[in-house]
């Protein structure tokens, strides 16, 4: 191997760490400040201590409700 390869291989690898490295703080930073958070999430619970019930009438024809699924 030619030695004037070798401290461009090193320089490459020491900026692909630390590019490595700030992806993976500013990655880290984001998730721990503002997780994601999943449309399927329960909402809170409501004032009775219940949660609130759910329907699921995705799959049925337009106007069909009375064959909706609720799901406490």
């Amino acid at each position: 191997m030619d030695s004037a390869l070798i401290p461009a291989l090193r320089r490459n690898l020491a900026l692909f760490a630390l590019a490595f490295a700030a992806a993976a703080l500013a990655f880290g930073t984001v998730m721990l400040t503002v997780p994601p958070t999943s449309e399927a999430a329960v909402p809170s619970v409501s004032d009775d201590g219940l949660i609130p019930p759910v329907t699921n009438c995705e799959f049925l024809p337009t106007g069909d409700v009375d064959s909706c699924t609720v799901y406490r």
